[in-house]
């Protein structure tokens, strides 16, 4: 199948999945990577949040200066989200993120359902599927050597990070690396790249982006290949399908062929073998399926002169074979001892501000209907009216974008001082806190004035972000005098 491209990156103000957007940009482009459009939103800060100090050493970007923006996090969110779907209508379409798995992705479903839209994954929306450049570029630097440029860090480790991928490779992002437009781009580029590099090798790279596809493709072989990179360096492992993960749906497990699956399992005490099994190394693996995995064929276990090269293709259908014929009862006692240790495990009791219930959060019918309305409303007015009929965590979101758009205007005077007075005891909290609070900004300034002391340039930014701290910690003070 042909897909279009929809190439984004998120500027944030913390490396949290719950944190804000302040910039997004995103190319759409068709199956020969041309631009058919481009889109680029940028909002101000949340009156509700407060930003993690490095953000902005990172992005570069100055406080007082994204203060001034006349967007909110609900009109850029609505925004995105709008221009998204615009496009996820013209065709079968592929997002694509630097990283966007373990970021971008979340980060943007969390933003539309604090934002009150009712359906957060859009990114698996109709036409839509995801895959994210990192594994990418990792899986073509191991299965197609010197087909890209990668560069070594101070450890003697491959770096895949954006900004020097994109230098390495002839098209350096410059200062502008860590801007979203530019990262954008140059992750455009590229998977432009390596498509031109290797064609078919970039088409196996995308193909298993429909997760339904995943399963047949390693549990209908007797075995398989699959890369994994760790700190920089690419193994492939060969393994043999067991079964799904007993509390993660959608995740698979996979025996490690490398071992002798007859001679552990022959081991009839649980106990035992759950000591075995979790002990190292790993003996299965987990395989993701909504995460585009690259599967290879089980002609390639011999290729990297490794422990697989040693055993040979023999000893690993045996072992395979054993596993087919084995798999319910072996299923079973794996799952079992998984399930056991996830019951044994204490359970985080620590309780989830709303921003942060995407995953607990279960709006009734008629609550859906009013979140759509929200999202839906052309003024002031008609959200507040909304706003009134909400309960609970839901209220609570709606409140917040209330205040991000229009400040004091829609509520009493009783209203947003307990708006305000909770807001701020929250922030200038002194507690370790799962969000984070004005009291960490600022020790994080004194860190780094002591880091950044022979950096004259460095250090201006950090007064800087240090001023602006300052303003905002005095702002919230004065609700709880």
């Amino acid at each position: 199948m042909d897909y279009n491209y929809i190439f984004f990156d998120c500027e944030t103000n913390s490396g949290r999945s719950h944190a804000d957007i302040l910039t997004i940009s995103a190319l759409f482009v068709d199956k020969n990577f041309k631009l058919i459009e481009e889109f680029n939103c940028a909002a101000r800060l949340r009156k509700s949040r407060i930003y993690e100090i490095d953000s902005f050493l990172v992005n570069g970007m100055d406080p007082f200066e994204v203060d001034k923006h006349p967007f909110s996090n609900f009109d850029l969110t609505k925004k995105t989200n709008d221009k998204f779907i615009s496009w996820i209508n013209k065709g079968p379409v592929l997002f694509c993120a630097h990283n966007g798995y373990q970021f971008d992705y979340m980060l943007t479903s969390t933003h539309l359902f604090t934002n009150l839209f009712t359906w957060p994954w859009i990114f698996s929306t109709g036409n839509a599927k995801q895959i994210d450049s990192l594994p990418i570029l990792q899986n073509f630097d191991f299965y197609a050597p010197n087909s890209i440029a990668v560069e070594l860090n101070e450890k003697s480790n491959k770096t895949f990070k954006l900004g020097s991928l994109c230098r390495m490779n002839g098209f350096d992002l410059g200062d502008k690396a860590h801007t979203s437009d530019a990262d954008t781009w140059g992750m455009s580029r590229l998977m432009e790249l390596v498509n031109k590099k290797n064609p078919e090798l970039f088409k196996k790279c995308i193909s298993l982006n429909d997760k339904k596809n995943v399963l047949p493709s390693i549990k209908d072989v007797d075995y398989f290949c699959h890369p994994e990179t760790f700190f920089g360096r690419t193994r492939q492992f060969t393994s043999s399908y067991l079964c799904e993960h007993p509390v993660y749906k959608g995740y698979h497990l996979v025996f490690d062929l490398k071992h002798d699956p007859e001679a552990m399992f022959s081991e009839k005490s649980n106990e035992v073998l759950k000591k075995v099994l979790n002990g190292a190394p790993k003996k299965y693996r987990t395989i993701k399926a909504n995460k585009n995995p690259f599967i290879q064929d089980k002609s390639f276990a011999t290729n990297y002169g490794d422990q697989y090269t040693t055993l040979g293709h023999e000893i690993l259908e045996q072992r395979a074979n054993f596993i087919i014929k084995n798999r319910k009862e072996l299923a079973n006692r794996v799952s079992l001892i998984i399930s056991d240790q996830f019951e044994s495990q204490d359970l985080d009791q620590t309780e989830l501000l709303p921003e942060q219930m995407i995953f607990t959060l279960n709006p009734s019918p008629t609550d859906k209907t009013l979140m759509n309305h929200f999202v839906m409303a052309n003024s002031m007015d008609e959200q507040k009216k909304i706003h009134q009929n909400f309960k609970g965590p839901i209220k609570h979101l709606s409140e917040m974008i209330l205040l991000d758009r229009f400040d004091d205007e829609p509520f009493t005077k009783t209203e947003y001082s307990r708006i305000r007075k909770g807001i701020s005891r929250r922030l200038l909290s002194t507690n370790k806190e799962t969000f984070p609070t004005i009291t960490d900004g600022m020790a994080r300034i004194d860190n780094l004035r002591v880091e950044k002391k022979d950096d004259p340039e460095k250090l201006k930014i950090i007064e800087n972000i240090n001023k602006h701290l300052e303003m905002t910690a005095s702002e919230h003070e004065k609700y709880l005098k």
